[in-house]
């Protein structure tokens, strides 16, 4: 595997962790204001781009020979992808 087992179980984790931090910064630093949703955008792009990284890369352990490469890279997958819906979930009241 090349990349780090603790990248693909976690990465995808902390990346929700990262954006869901970087929404409510924002909605705490200009409370009710246009801004703030404006600025939800380029954060959730940032934040999608990023998980798409690690599911590949999740989805390619997901394929190793190695049982222990390919049950790391399977959690890694599933909680990647609930990452990627709880990032664009969280995005959807700010652009709708």
């Amino acid at each position: 595997m090349i990349v780090r087992p603790w990248t693909i179980l976690l990465g995808g984790l902390v990346i929700w962790t990262a954006h869901f931090l970087t929404l409510y910064g924002l909605a705490s630093i200009f409370p009710g204001r246009s801004l703030a949703n404006w600025l939800v955008l380029p954060a959730t792009i940032i934040a999608v781009v990023a998980l798409v990284f690690v599911l590949r890369a999740a989805i390619l352990g997901a394929s190793a020979e190695d049982p222990l490469d390919r049950w790391i890279g399977r959690l890694g997958t599933f909680a990647t992808a609930l990452s990627l819906l709880a990032v664009l979930w969280q995005a959807v009241p700010a652009v709708a």
